[in-house]
């Protein structure tokens, strides 16, 4: 079977690619029995087409594969089908796709067009043969492999490594995203709880502490320039005797600058839109969308909003299309009062994406004198380049740095050209706002959007190590430099201290001396704070990664901390990650509580109630904190009236299917023969099982709707978690009624998936360690635990109060 084998050897070149380090063994046997699952399936069935079928089936893989491996070339990670409502997004930069091609890449799919050959020719030679299999072969053998991968998942689920495995393994990573895609999006990960006191210390962290050049720029116009993948090493760098970036260079040395050369990019799905978003909010950019598109509907108080309220005028200026990444309708509700965008600027000369940076900022000195002139007020004006976009190719009339030859055509020296032209573009920049009166009275800020050049494949390395002459990694990859400049004050200074674009509001805050009154920042002052400070990038690399002072930390691509990667800055020699684990899970609460902020739309609710948001109000909007449970214990529905009346308004209700699938009833305790393949009689003695009078989902939806102060728990022994989806299905205007219990780690995706806010984990008799349990509840947002009596008095219980989580005990 050729197909199998070369979609195995291709199998093992994706594992490769996409550097499958822990459990390689059992997720290439998966993968290969998968394969040929399909292809026995296929070639014994006594189908005409079989071979069309066979070969339509190995072009989708390949596919999948190439995909996969072109977007991990660039991402670090592997895409997922909600990624098709970006794909405007992906046509728009089709030349930086293209520049991610490699024969590698290419090998799978290179061999497709001579394999259609062979199919025609194999085609014919089966029409010949015309072989009709036995029935014992055409089930036995893709049966006997289906029995194999069965008892390989129940292995791996018994011993919890179902999540790790499929993050990883081809054929289950896409059926677990398609299958989620269609269920829904997530609910917000982490602990299950936004405590007052998570609040108070956000509201702490986001007041200004006046201190280093606090005000130095207050009452000034504050104009901010987001350069295109600006990373930081070429600044101050020379290529072959030329200086990369005069301009910038000269900018830095001047006495009234501030460099910040230890930064980095802090962005999600939405690449440039993600970093604006960072930056002028110091909130942690949305990982399921972009942050623009996700949220473009909820309040926000970040940079324009604050200067407003003290009297600016905030637009912002990007010289291309107003719709990409949904800017035109995410600008308003971010605080700006008018974008110019591509219509507004005449596209007398392009490059790439469009008018070149030269023209863009010419053409804005008009719009900047117009917005200068506005009731004599300061203004904001935000300003986003293009030019130095990838893949970087310019044309020659553009190219005034002399390239050697091992640098021609490749993506550092197309870079280097590049940036080289922005640079010059912002240095006549400068010179038009000195021309124009506007120099002297506005405070500059100027920093890169993302990377230009990735570390995360050989050729990047390779390149830029070589021309470093030190290694390149995501440390220096995700490095952009950020430069505040406040002309007339003598502040020149190199600021090192580790930060990111989350940082950069509350930094420019304090030099423009506004508080942020009405909103949270989870980023730093980099010039006053004096704690340790961290960047937690999510693409890339993994949630959970983290960057500090000393060390890069990687997340394990199977969740698996253990498996996790640390290396020193300095020496780049792996170290125990041990000692990080409290960091870690304190980087992973901070972005859950963005997520929180975002999905929770938190801010709308602190403008609207000055600042004073009672937590446990705010929880209480989607359920209450219920002290006990009520449990109907198989018994009819009239009991709830009794539980009811004794306080209880958390009810715990058992259910069943009826034997059609379609009707669930109110498990009765009774032990039903389970449903298989059967006789009518055997069928019928079934269903005299389930008694006539057993109360039905109906029933409980009748008393849920009579009393509106309860809430639900469903249970059931059912194996899978179908019939709680159902219910859902059923009736989703009271699914926010409903509490699911579930027992299994692996049940979670399911079930809180757009299906469930509100799940209990029940941990008796469980097969889970104190320590796995205690890191998946710190990872995913639960309502509650139940444990049995013993359990509650053995460390676990200490620890699972110190999450803030319901806790329930059973066989007291």
């Amino acid at each position: 079977m050729l197909f199998s084998l070369l979609l195995i050897l291709k199998i093992l070149l994706f594992m490769h690619i996409t550097d499958i380090r822990y459990n390689r063994g059992i997720i290439l046997l998966i993968s290969s029995l998968i394969t040929l699952l399909f292809f026995s399936w296929i070639y014994l069935s006594n189908h005409k087409k079989k071979q069309t079928i066979a070969f339509s089936f190995y072009n989708i893989v390949s596919a999948f594969m190439f995909v996969d491996v072109m977007y991990y070339s660039f991402f670090n990670s592997l895409p997922s089908i909600t990624m098709l409502k970006q794909f405007s997004e992906v046509t728009a930069v089709g030349d930086s796709v293209i520049a991610l091609l490699s024969f590698r890449n290419l090998l799978f799919l290179l061999d497709i067009p001579f394999l259609k050959i062979f199919s025609k020719k194999k085609k014919t030679k089966l029409a010949e043969e015309n072989k009709v299999y036995d029935k014992h072969i055409r089930w036995g053998v893709p049966g006997g492999i289906a029995i194999i991968l069965v008892f390989i998942f129940g292995y791996l689920m018994s011993n919890d490594m179902m999540a790790p495995v499929a993050n990883q393994e081809l054929y289950s990573y896409h059926i677990k995203d398609i299958k989620d895609a269609i269920v829904g999006e997530s609910i917000v990960e982490g602990r299950g709880i936004f405590t007052q006191e998570d609040l108070e210390e956000l509201r702490e962290r986001t007041s200004l502490k006046k201190g280093k050049h606090t005000g130095i720029g207050k009452g000034k116009n504050l104009i901010v320039i987001q350069v295109e993948a600006l990373q930081n090493f070429p600044l101050n760098r020379f290529y072959d005797g030329q200086e990369i970036t005069p301009n910038l260079n000269k900018f830095i040395d001047d006495s009234s600058t501030i460099y910040f050369d230890n930064y980095y990019q802090q962005i999600g799905r939405g690449n440039t839109a993600d970093a604006e978003f960072v930056s002028n909010n110091s909130l942690y950019p949305s990982m399921e969308d972009p942050t623009y598109k996700q949220y473009y509907g909820n309040t926000f108080y970040g940079l324009p909003w604050i200067l407003r309220d003290n009297g600016y005028t905030a637009w912002v200026f990007h010289g291309y299309k107003k719709e990409f990444w949904n800017r035109e309708r995410a600008y308003p509700n971010q605080g700006f009062q008018r974008f110019i965008s591509e219509e507004d600027y005449d596209i007398v000369e392009s490059i790439g994406f469009g008018i070149t940076d030269e023209e863009f900022f010419k053409q804005s000195i008009d719009y900047l004198k117009e917005l200068d002139n506005i009731d004599d007020n300061p203004f904001y004006a935000f300003m986003i380049t293009l030019t130095s976009h990838t893949p970087f190719k310019m044309p020659e009339e553009y190219k005034e740095l002399d390239i050697r030859e091992e640098h021609v055509n490749t993506i550092l020296g197309d870079y280097l050209q590049s940036i080289h032209y922005a640079d010059k573009a912002l240095g006549q920049f400068f010179e038009a706002l000195k021309e124009e009166g506007l120099y002297e009275d506005s405070v500059i800020a100027l920093y890169g959007d993302h990377f230009a050049i990735t570390g995360l494949n050989d050729l990047g390395i390779e390149l830029m190590t070589d021309f470093l002459d030190h290694p390149y990694d995501i440390d220096e990859m995700f490095k952009i430099p950020l430069l505040i400049h406040v002309p007339g004050e003598n502040i020149k200074e190199t600021v090192s201290k580790i930060g990111s674009q989350l940082d950069f509001l509350p930094t420019i805050l304090n030099i423009m001396g506004y508080e942020n009154e009405k909103g949270i920042m989870f980023g730093r002052d980099l010039l006053n704070y004096e704690g340790e400070n961290y960047v937690a990038p999510q693409t890339y690399v993994l949630k959970g990664s983290f960057i500090d002072d000393n060390i890069i930390f990687y997340m394990s691509r199977d969740g698996i901390f253990e498996n996790c990667t640390a290396k020193d800055k300095r020496t780049k020699e792996k170290i125990d990650v041990t000692p990080f684990r409290e960091k870690y899970e304190r980087i992973i609460a901070d972005i859950n509580k963005s997520d929180y902020v975002l999905k929770k739309d938190l801010i709308k609710l602190l403008i609207e109630n000055d600042g004073h948001i009672d937590m446990k109000d705010l929880m209480a909007l989607d359920i209450p904190d219920y002290h006990k449970i009520g449990y109907l214990n198989y018994e009819s529905i009239e009991k709830l009236d009794q539980l009811y009346q004794k306080g209880y308004r958390l009810l715990a209700v058992d259910i069943e299917w009826y034997p059609d699938k379609k009707k669930i009833l109110l498990d009765d305790g009774i032990y039903k023969r389970p449903m298989r393949e059967a006789s009518f009689e055997e069928y019928q003695q079934v269903l005299y099982q389930y008694r006539e009078d057993q109360n039905t989902l109906e029933d409980l939806i009748t008393w849920i709707k009579k009393h509106k102060d309860t809430h639900i728990l469903l249970r059931s022994k059912e194996l899978d978690e179908s019939i709680f989806l159902r219910v859902i299905e059923y009736y989703p205007e009271l699914k926010d009624r409903f509490i699911v219990e579930m027992k299994d780690f692996e049940q979670h995706i399911k079930l809180s998936n757009k299906a469930f806010k509100n799940i209990i984990l029940n941990i008796v008799d469980t097969e889970y360690t104190n320590e796995e349990i205690l890191d998946f509840l710190n990872r995913h947002n639960l309502y509650g635990v139940i444990m049995d009596k013993k359990q509650s008095s053995t460390p676990l219980y200490k620890d699972l109060k110190k999450l803030g989580i319901n806790i329930y005990k059973v066989g007291q």
